[in-house]
């Protein structure tokens, strides 16, 4: 419940850059716990860790300052959690056609 809450917040008592970091740390926590089994494009992977400033790692720092690029990377995570969770019933769905057979 809490966990579905964190991620349905649109933060709407904020101004909108800080909209932005907000959405920007939820990314990173997404990214964290991203199962990287289910994330095959590396590439992928790569640039969307180029887009989120590593919280862990203060020195780590990639730039993300702009807008564009923290509202790029904030959308870019939620369509990929989207999709992944798409892939994940449609990978099901075909899983428990075969075991009828």
């Amino acid at each position: 419940m809490i966990e579905e809450r964190r991620k349905q917040d649109r933060f709407l008592n904020l101004h909108n850059d800080d909209v932005l970091w907000a959405n920007m740390i939820r990314a990173h926590q997404d990214l964290l716990m991203l199962d990287r089994k289910e994330m095959t494009d590396d590439v992928l992977y790569d640039l969307l860790k180029m887009g989120i400033l590593d919280w862990e790692i203060p020195n780590n720092r990639l730039n993300q300052t702009t807008l564009a690029m923290r509202h790029s990377t904030v959308m870019m995570m939620r369509m990929l959690s989207r999709v992944m969770q798409l892939e994940a019933k449609v990978r099901s769905a075909s899983c428990s056609l075969y075991d009828i057979n």
